[in-house]
Order: structure tokens, then sequence, then C-alpha cells
């Protein structure tokens, strides 16, 4: 009975670890995201690519997902726009290769922009289990300390009467 009433007392303290927990693991997902993405820029930016000067933002570094995103239709513009569909392509023809580079440097492109998303995504999610956290703490571990049974937040229980059939009832009047 005493180990269930220490349990008891104490019960309060899981939710402050869990928080703590949440909170560490949040910033940690948040630092992480925010690592990957400066990585995917810093090899977007090391390749050297500037948009078209037809694309949707002409004459830029391609450093991130709107400019990866134009270059990328760019080049879907002049590959398929001026020969049809890869599969259209006749064996011999000598714009096959071109058309492969072209597929190559589209699908480099969107990779560099799934990159963002994801890393964008892993920022979301640690903010978001550090809110858990903060919640566990500032809102879970006070309901469960306020809410123990009063013998264990150092007050007296009341006294428990045995039960007697009837004695609840009033008395029976004249």
């Amino acid at each position: 009975m005493a180990l269930l009433g220490t349990i008891r007392r104490f019960m309060w303290v899981a939710p402050v670890l869990l928080g703590i927990v949440f909170i560490a693991a949040g910033g940690y997902m948040i630092s992480e995201g925010r690592s990957a993405k400066d990585e995917v820029r810093n090899a977007l930016v090391a390749e050297q690519v500037t948009t078209a000067s037809d694309a949707a933002i002409p004459g830029v570094a391609v450093d991130g997902v709107d400019t990866a995103r134009a270059q990328e239709a760019a080049i879907t513009a002049h590959t398929r726009g001026e020969w049809g569909p890869y599969s259209g392509l006749d064996r011999a023809d000598p714009n096959r290769q071109t058309y492969v580079n072209g597929v190559s440097l589209r699908t480099a492109l969107n990779l560099a922009v799934m990159g963002f998303k994801v890393s964008d995504l892993v920022v979301g999610l640690g903010v978001f289990m550090m809110v858990i956290g903060l919640s566990n703490i500032l809102m879970l571990a006070p309901v469960m300390f306020w809410l123990r049974q009063p013998e264990t937040a150092g007050e007296k229980a009341p006294a428990r009467q045995p039960f007697t059939p009837g004695a609840h009832l009033p008395a029976p009047t004249g």
C-alpha cells in the first residue's frame, strides 16, 4: 500500500520527464531539418546553375525551391516542347542524348525541391514535438499534481464511516 501511495504522490513527475524528452527531440529535429536544408542549398549553389533566360525567374542562381522549379520547367519546355515525349524520339535521333541529359537535370532539380520540402517537414514536426513537450509540462503535470489523493497531498483524508444499511434514511416520524 505504501508503494502505491508513493507512486501516486510522484505520478506528476512522469509528464515532466516526458515533456523534457519531447522538447529535446523536437530541438534535435529542428536542428537536423535546418542542417539538411542548408546542405541541399549548398549543393545547388556549388553547381553554379542559373535559370534560363526564358524561365519564370530568368537569369538568377538556382538556390531554392522557386528557382529550381523555374529551371525545371524551362528544361521541360526546351526538351518536351521541342521534340515531344522521349518515347516519340526515333532511336537514331541525335537529340536523344540531349533529351536524356535534360531528364537527368530535371530529376536532380526535383530531388532538390523534395529535399527542401522534407527538411521543412522535419522542422515543422520538431516544433510540434516541442509544443507537445511544453503542454505536458505546463498542463498535464500540474493537473496530475493537484489531482492526487488527499492523503498524498499532505492532507488528512476524511474519516470513513462504516456502511450501515438504512443509516442514510431519515428517521421515521411518528
